[in-house]
């Protein structure tokens, strides 16, 4: 999905939706400093976080925003820039978070990454299937 790009909003550099994490921090029925950022910079202050890879199916995306209604954001603006960034990735009319999902839950392996790759950052195993699906 080149067309949408998402910014990790500690190093303002592009973050491909399989490395991207929500972070936030809760206390009680309060939460702040939501942030979606690379994994490797996830604020330290952190309490709670998301894998984006899993909020762009329709499902898990309704769950996370219905679960912020109950609780008092202190500051909704950070909340909303991801709602509207992530929105997009789901309601693409060929999203394939869901089919990814089911695929990977019957090999027992993460989703959009090919089964049978071996385990490594995401990055490592794009590159490797790359030279294994030629004549595809």
């Amino acid at each position: 999905m080149s067309e949408y790009g998402l910014i990790c909003d500690t190093c303002r550099a592009t973050v491909e939706l399989q490395d991207a994490i929500v972070s936030w921090k809760s206390d009680g029925p309060r939460e702040a400093g939501f942030a979606l950022t690379h994994a490797e910079h996830v604020p330290a202050s952190a309490t709670d976080r998301a894998e984006v890879r899993r909020l762009v199916a329709p499902n898990e995306f309704l769950r996370f925003i219905t679960e912020r209604f109950g609780r008092v954001v202190a500051e909704p603006e950070p909340l909303r820039a991801i709602a509207w960034g992530l929105a997009p990735f789901v309601m693409r009319h060929d999203n394939t978070a869901e089919m990814d999902a089911f695929r990977a839950a019957s090999f027992g392996e993460r989703p959009g990454v090919k089964p049978g790759t071996p385990a490594g950052s995401v990055a490592a195993a794009t590159a490797k299937a790359g030279e294994v699906e030629g004549g595809k």
